[in-house]
């Protein structure tokens, strides 16, 4: 969307609203929550504040009681009356010795009559706060779930919810859960179920052993300097967090980049990539200190250096190279994308638009220079109202826009303009801008 040079955004809010990316299209719930825009990029504050011990296999994440960050909160709090808030889902954790209200019976049969929501054997939810919730709080809640129940041989959260708990957020949110199998007979899937009268399922649980050549590039790597921006020097170990007594093991976040980019559509490795180069992170993430750093293309580049096969390597090259500092929310990222992968060309990102004074009318997120276009992604937060991410009444914005529009097609520009839905029908985009005569790019020789 075009950046007021004089708008006030709330960068805190619009960060944290990343965390609402996700497949659910329902316009009244969910109107379109990938947007962000700011004037000027902040500096992104960890989520939660953290105090590390390093161990020599692993980083101990204690979250401090107080929160802080872009949450208003800790993501998982501990009610004095035992029940867990975990990323706004109230959660009960089955418990044999904790009185009548949490025997595994008792919870089991309130599942059966629909007053809780089942999310893994002994480990409920309210169904009201679980159906309200954003894909990414189910996510994570779910992954905080196995690992509650599974305390003696704990999970190790790889590829995509790895990445959710490092706090790199999706343009679609996965709907299983990644963690590594420990045998070949535990490697699979786990089928969720839907239970009648709620919205939303569980998520499946997908499990995949570690890639054999890692033990071979940890032995080669042992003692080199790390090329990744990250608080530890341990690469090959995990990382462990300690929420409301829970452990939760994720594997580290270069590992799961090396493992998850080569093996998604180009469209959410985009907004991955683009999130790390711009340090962009979700209000939904508990990484530590020192793990939101801008990473540069040379991070990037060294990622090829996990991969576990020639093809693993060449794929993550294509998404590296492409990858941005410039797009400012997931939606940019998307639209990039599908905008190339129609065939027209790749345009400039966040282009200075002037009056005939020299004065600074605001930052249009795609620039067409030999059209003198300009490509806006609109999202639809920004009409909300106390909701939006100036907190501007819709009237107010849709006012500001018109008058900001007019300004820039005063000055002998064309403007094209296109939604998230737009972005995930290609079809319809590709509608849009060729009415607005975007150019095709070249065809190679």
């Amino acid at each position: 969307m075009l950046l007021d040079a004089d708008a006030d955004a709330d960068a805190d809010a619009d960060l944290a609203r990343d965390l609402m990316t996700t497949r659910d299209t329902d316009p009244d719930r969910n109107p379109d929550p990938t947007t962000s825009a700011r004037p000027t990029r902040p500096k992104v504050r960890a989520a939660v504040p953290f105090t590390a011990a390093e161990t020599s296999d692993a980083v101990e994440l204690m979250a401090s009681p107080e929160g802080g960050g872009m949450l208003p909160r800790h993501p998982v709090v501990r009610g004095a009356d035992g029940t867990v808030e975990a990323w706004s889902i109230r959660m009960i954790l089955a418990d044999p010795e904790g009185g009548p209200s949490k025997s595994p019976r008792t919870l089991a049969r309130a599942a059966e009559q629909g007053r809780l929501f089942r999310i893994r054997a002994g480990v409920y939810a309210e169904p009201e706060s679980w159906n309200a919730a954003f894909p990414a709080q189910r996510h994570l809640a779910s992954a905080f779930a196995i690992a509650a129940t599974r305390r003696r041989n704990p999970s190790v959260f790889c590829r995509e919810t790895a990445l959710l708990f490092h706090g790199l957020g999706f343009w679609s949110i996965p709907t299983s859960v990644c963690s590594r199998a420990r045998t070949l007979g535990d490697s699979g899937h786990q089928r969720p179920t839907k239970p009648e009268g709620m919205r939303y399922a569980q998520f499946q649980e997908t499990r995949h052993l570690k890639p054999r050549q890692w033990s071979r590039l940890a032995e080669s790597m042992d003692g080199a300097a790390s090329p990744w921006p990250t608080a530890s020097p341990l690469l090959w170990g995990t990382e462990r967090i300690v929420l409301a007594g829970v452990t939760v093991v994720v594997e580290r976040l270069a590992l799961a980049l090396a493992d998850a980019i080569p093996r998604m559509d180009p469209v959410e490795a985009a907004v991955i990539l683009d999130a790390l180069m711009s340090a962009r992170r979700t209000g939904a993430g508990v990484h530590g200190k020192g793990q939101t750093a801008a990473w540069s293309k040379e991070s990037l580049d060294a990622l090829w250096g996990l991969s576990v096969s020639v093809t693993s390597a060449q794929r993550l090259r294509a998404k590296t190279r492409f990858a941005s500092p410039e797009t400012e929310s997931a939606g940019e990222s998307a639209s990039r994308v599908v905008i190339r992968d129609l065939g027209f060309e790749v345009p400039e990102l966040q282009h200075s638009v002037y009056d005939h004074r020299g004065r600074l009318i605001g930052i249009a997120d795609f620039w067409w220079k030999d059209r003198r276009l300009v490509g806006e992604f609109d999202g639809l937060t920004k009409y909300l109202g106390r909701a939006s991410y100036s907190g501007r009444s819709a009237e107010k914005v849709v006012t500001d826009e018109k008058i900001r529009e007019d300004a820039i097609r005063a000055q002998g520009n064309g403007m094209v303009r296109w939604l998230a839905s737009d972005v995930r029908t290609p079809a319809l985009l590709e509608a849009k801008l060729r009415q607005a005569k975007v150019p095709y790019a070249p065809l190679a020789a």
